[in-house]
């Protein structure tokens, strides 16, 4: 007979995996080394398979590994979403979401729902992680996180997730107050020869940086800063002559005071609207699509604002 998997031997593999060394992974998980150690070992002789390639420098997972890694994630988002549902028969008011939102989304739409949300739940436990797109898509496919909120240049053509538009936007270019440029009505050709600092975490920020450019017929500026930090791209520009990219609807939200201006452009700018990404031909748990209501309403009452 084979030996069962008890799912806290995925949770413990799963979490040494994500943290890449045993120790690490005992800290996050409250347990000792010398246990995590047996529960990987039980779970690899229940499986047949080793399932990390141990180094000097931490774990590494094998090929039998990742595979396990993509359907252990499934198996614990299943989990959370039952628990969801068993708590909303119950009537109990609580939940667990898991979000994965862009800098700027993170900053202005974002919170407004989850501050609404939270005086009708306030039991709900919520998960924020930042990332940028396409890079999320893997999260929900996998059911990392129950959805997506984050910046596109357009509807994802991807059979493994639903999306819906939330606010159709353009990015525009922007720079400190009291720039030169801050007053005048600038054409994209004339941002050619300045200093930029370009927000890149992943593929997309560089992509929209140089769609800019090559929508207009015009060469990308080389003379550029790259960032993976919004806060430190934003900090550039509030400190010195630097010109960034940002969406317009970063500058909607009256609550945020920014040090940054957006420029008034007489060049037609791209498109990148923000949606809301779930897997596909998967229901949502309804303390999930609760929260889904309310990113809708906190939504249209910014597109309305305008």
């Amino acid at each position: 007979m084979a030996t069962p998997v008890k799912l806290n031997q995925l949770r413990h593999f799963l979490a040494v995996v994500e943290e890449g060394t045993l120790r690490q992974a005992s800290r996050r998980l409250f347990l000792s080394q010398s246990s995590v150690t047996k529960s990987i070992q039980q779970l690899e002789e229940a499986l047949g398979a080793e399932l990390l390639h141990r180094t000097s420098h931490g774990v590494m997972p094998t090929a039998a590994g990742r595979a396990l890694v993509a359907r252990a994630k499934t198996i614990e988002s299943e989990l959370r979403e039952a628990r969801n549902d068993i708590d909303n028969i119950r009537g109990a008011g609580t939940g667990e979401i898991r979000i994965v939102t862009s800098p700027t989304v993170g900053m202005s739409l974002l919170p407004r729902a989850i501050l609404s949300f939270q005086l009708a739940r306030p039991k709900v436990n919520m998960q924020i992680h930042e990332g940028v797109y396409p890079d999320v898509l893997n999260q929900v496919r996998t059911g990392e996180v129950d959805f997506a909120v984050t910046l596109v240049p357009e509807r994802p053509a991807d059979a493994g997730v639903g999306v819906e538009m939330l606010l159709r936007d353009t990015v525009t270019p922007a720079v400190r107050k009291g720039h030169p440029f801050e007053n005048r009505r600038m054409k994209l050709a004339e941002l050619a020869q300045a200093d930029w600092v370009i927000y890149r975490r992943g593929h997309g920020g560089l992509d929209i940086f140089k769609q800019t450019f090559l929508s207009a017929d015009l060469d990308p500026p080389t003379s550029s800063i790259e960032c993976s930090s919004f806060a430190c791209a934003v900090s550039l520009v509030e400190r010195g002559d630097f010109v960034t990219l940002v969406p317009k609807q970063l500058f909607t939200d009256r609550a945020v005071h920014w040090g940054i201006s957006p420029l008034q452009m007489q060049t037609p700018m791209p498109s990148w609207h923000v949606a809301v990404i779930y897997r596909a031909k998967h229901e949502l748990s309804p303390v999930c699509n609760a929260f889904l209501d309310e990113l809708k309403s906190i939504a249209a009452a910014s597109v309305l604002a305008r």
